[in-house]
């Protein structure tokens, strides 16, 4: 059925000598001509992370998609392998209004992208992490809630079977009262993306807001989801200690007491050869584990000293389908998607806080 969404009638007033941007009336043609489907997406970066998001784009029906990279290559790939409309090598040279876009670049551009196009009425699906660190974001949050802007922040993992079925023991207390959650992720970097360089990868590079703390920052998003509370005080170790030829820390060890007693422990790395990827959360009546690579979940029972393995269904591209489809239909309700920009900030922070950051520390 066939419906518009208005945002409503709203004046921004960004002051300062910043444009002001006045947002009368408006209407988003979502649902144009009754198909949900027709509705016009910007796709900005097709590498590794914009290639899957466009095949599942095309899965879920999705087919008038622009995209923009750098990369005529990765341009050509995308337009030969996919079904998408025009390809542009610079974003100058995109002046069309779209319904959403996908940022979907090294983390150092998110920002700037995404308030150009929240400044243009676009709904936002950004790729984790936020940005590179929190300059900018509270004016991003401040065009979004001006404009009525859906905002989602791509940590897939939230969208994870197991990992969903482990949050939802922990808030049923069926293991008790919690008292610690371990976090842990490793695998060697140039196993990542196989068909690329190691070396030209943003993760490989600090400067584009690589490094396994916020390419690892996974972990520590759901690390926070779970326990639901702020951390009161951060610990944490991390460095490069291999041969690899990047610019970025391969490993880090974090400690974090939160304001409820919780105490996290997070273990990053990219230099473990195979695929390590788990969570374990210990109460007073049991514990309960899950491992990511074969997507179960191992339930000890303290009381009748019994182990169970509840097995989830296990496709790597599950929870990516899942948070796009959550994505589409908070735009249709205009409703605040499971990972947000708030969520998303104060995954951030605690990043910035676990790398020292100088300027975090001190506010």
């Amino acid at each position: 059925m066939a419906q518009n969404i208005l945002l409503g009638s709203h004046v921004v007033n960004t002051c300062a000598g910043v444009e002001l941007i006045h947002v009368l009336s408006k209407k988003r043609e979502i649902c144009k001509d009754g198909d949900w489907f027709s509705m016009k997406i910007l796709v900005i970066g097709a590498g590794s992370i914009g290639r899957r998001h466009i095949q599942n784009l095309n899965l879920l029906g999705y087919n008038t998609i622009d995209v923009v990279d750098v990369d005529k290559a990765r341009l050509a790939y995308v337009k030969k392998n996919y079904t998408v409309e025009d390809t542009f090598c610079d974003i100058k040279d995109v002046s069309a209004a779209y319904d959403a876009a996908f940022i979907l670049t090294p983390p150092v551009y998110h920002v700037e992208i995404a308030l150009h196009q929240a400044k243009k009425g676009a709904d936002l699906f950004i790729e984790k992490p936020l940005s590179h660190n929190t300059d900018k974001v509270d004016e991003l949050i401040r065009i979004k809630e001006e404009n009525d802007l859906v905002i989602m922040v791509g940590y897939n993992l939230r969208f994870n079977l197991g990992l969903t079925q482990l949050k939802s023991y922990v808030e049923n207390k069926s293991i008790g009262k919690m008292y610690y959650i371990r976090a842990e992720v490793g695998q060697y970097l140039p196993d990542w993306r196989p068909q690329q360089d190691y070396r030209k990868s943003y993760t490989a590079r600090e400067e584009l807001g690589g490094g396994i703390i916020l390419d690892g920052s996974h972990e520590i998003d759901y690390v926070l989801w779970i326990v639901n509370s702020t951390p009161a005080e951060v610990k944490t170790v991390y460095g490069k200690v291999s041969d690899l030829e990047i610019t970025a820390e391969d490993i880090a060890e974090t400690l974090l007491k939160f304001e409820d007693n919780t105490i996290a422990s997070i273990h990053l790395n990219m230099i473990e050869r195979g695929y390590n990827r788990y969570c374990k959360v210990v109460g007073e009546k049991g514990s309960v584990k899950w491992i990511f690579r074969d997507n179960v979940l191992e339930v000890y029972d303290g009381e009748s000293k019994t182990l169970t393995r509840e097995q989830f269904e296990y496709d790597p591209n599950h929870s990516y389908v899942g948070e796009l489809e959550h994505f589409f239909s908070c735009i249709e309700t205009r409703s605040e998607p499971l990972s947000n920009v708030y969520t998303a900030k104060k995954t951030l922070e605690t990043v910035m806080r676990i790398k020292g950051d100088k300027n975090e520390n001190e506010s």
